[in-house]
């Protein structure tokens, strides 16, 4: 690795060309030498693992999918490293396919059916975004976004461009496009913010999050586009389109009532990198006008063993974990959440190619709020 390529890694994360890098917190050092791949593999494995409970019904609800699907002679249970590989990825999920729900229960009565049935074009009603974000030793600045979504049909243009889409999903899929306007400081903050803080987010005016999902709102494929020149600001729209995907979920089509448990599984991107997901989901409670509360679950596996953040050399990944957890609250025939927080994280352990004794570690957190109006 060169020299500088080396030192593009090693500032990754450091925080939007230290224009937006919170003056009261500082990166934390960078260690003395980097460990050995062992050494740092098995600190990770020192690493409290996920719920053991979300786990075991994660791996349970593969399963049904996996049978249901005829293909229960697949693996059950996770890839103890993370990363599934593309053949393993391409049974769970084909290329260009939507996300596939598998309910397990239905619940207690009462029980309403939620969702909108079906997406139809047209305007969404207008929300709100916060937004946090940190990378390694970097906070960045917490953000607030307005969001004002549409809904149109998904052309040849808006079609996902990666891969052919899958015959069940080639037609009839629904852009579901959200504006990125009003971008500011929220009023809570980590730590101090520069001066020039509102002006450099501001320029996050114009960028916008598209998700191709099929009427259900089973998520195809997610994208975003960047307003301006800065590309120091991209991971924070890149961000907010993985709060957005999260929340774009297809609900069972029978009516389910407390204690009602499905799973969503999809392809999507993460820090720009493709992910398997998968998302247990559990009515927790049916309010006033059947408005539900849920809770959401989420682990996500690489589809391939390399990432694609930015500065980062040639390399293999070793280990990858990735966990989330959120709440909703929905009422029934809506498409969009009256509330919704989210909290995701990951964090991988590298190996570049020219360096095959070290393994860098490799963190990210993202938390977000989203409500819309009504």
């Amino acid at each position: 690795m060169s020299s500088g390529a080396w030192k593009r890694y090693r500032r990754f994360g450091v925080g939007l060309a230290g224009l937006l890098a919170l003056g009261a917190c500082k990166e934390e050092p960078p260690p003395a030498a980097q460990p050995s791949a062992e050494a740092a593999e098995g600190a990770a494995e020192k690493k409290p693992a996920v719920d053991q409970k979300i786990a075991n019904a994660v791996a349970a609800a593969e399963a049904t999918a996996r049978s249901e699907a005829g293909a229960s002679n697949g693996q059950a249970a996770p890839p103890p490293d993370g990363i599934l590989g593309a053949e393993a990825a391409a049974r769970e999920v084909a290329p260009g396919a939507p996300a596939q729900i598998v309910l397990g229960g239905e619940g207690s009565a009462p029980r309403v059916r939620l969702g909108a049935g079906r997406l139809s074009p047209g305007p969404g009603p207008t929300g709100k975004l916060v937004l946090d974000y940190r990378s390694g030793g970097s906070v960045m600045p917490t953000i607030e976004f307005e969001l004002k979504p549409k809904v149109v049909p998904a052309g040849a243009a808006t079609q996902p461009a990666s891969v052919p889409p899958a015959p069940a999903a080639g037609e009839g899929n629904l852009l579901l496009s959200y504006a990125l306007g009003g971008a500011r400081p929220a009023d809570d903050q980590p730590g101090r913010l520069p001066e020039n803080a509102r002006a450099e987010i501001a320029k996050l005016n114009g960028s916008t999050i598209d998700l191709v999902t099929l009427p259900n709102g089973a998520l195809v494929e997610q994208r975003h586009k960047l307003a301006g020149k800065n590309a120091d600001l991209e991971p924070i729209v890149a961000g907010g389109g993985e709060a957005l995907a999260a929340l774009a979920l297809p609900y069972p089509d029978v009516p389910v009532g407390a204690g009602a448990f499905w799973m969503v599984k999809s392809r999507e991107t993460m820090d720009g990198t493709p992910v398997i997901a998968y998302r247990m989901i559990k009515l927790l409670e049916l309010g006033a006008g059947g408005a539900a509360k849920l809770s959401i679950n989420t682990r996500r596996y690489l589809i391939e063993p390399t990432m694609a953040m930015p500065g980062l050399p040639p390399h293999q990944v070793r280990r990858f974990e990735s966990e989330g957890e959120a709440t909703l609250s929905i009422k029934p025939g809506s498409s969009f959440p009256d509330s919704a927080d989210t909290r995701d994280a990951f964090m991988a352990l590298v190996t570049p190619n020219d360096r095959p004794n070290q393994a860098l570690p490799l963190r990210s957190e993202l938390s977000a709020k989203v409500s819309f109006q009504r």
